[in-house]
């Protein structure tokens, strides 16, 4: 059974991290770029994120009896194989876990101009995210 307390306190982690992105939106592309700070806390929370909803993934996959996913990627995927989100909206959010990676490992040279792009999307994707979630655990 999903701890619906656990989860209901992440998802009010994951609310405010989108309320202090959300004004990410106030600047140019040009304010990001010139001001570090402004780009590493939008790094951070992308991170703290895609971490908040994929923690909320691997507690629902795992309280409902099946094995633990393998990545941040995969958690979206396996929610979506329980039915907990649609397996398109799963192919959207996946991404993300990729972002969240080259973000916290450097894999590559972070392209700022794409970060900056990604916000509003995040934003969109993550507060339906939030919905789906708040839906799956009252009939939970």
């Amino acid at each position: 059974m999903v701890n619906r307390e656990l989860v209901r306190r992440k998802l009010n982690k994951l609310i405010q991290y989108l309320q202090e992105l959300d004004s990410i939106k106030n600047y140019t592309l040009k304010e990001y770029l010139d001001n570090f700070f402004i780009k590493r806390t939008t790094e951070r929370l992308l991170q703290m994120i895609v971490e908040t909803a994929t923690d909320i993934n691997g507690h629902i996959i795992v309280d409902n009896g099946n094995p633990p996913p393998k990545d941040y990627y995969e958690s979206f995927i396996l929610l979506s194989q329980q039915e907990v989100i649609k397996k398109k909206f799963a192919e959207k959010l996946a991404p993300s876990a990729g972002l969240r990676n080259r973000l916290v490992h450097e894999y590559d040279d972070i392209n700022d101009k794409i970060v900056f792009k990604n916000v509003t999307a995040a934003l969109n994707m993550y507060r339906k995210y939030i919905e789906i979630i708040e839906e799956y655990l009252e009939t939970k």
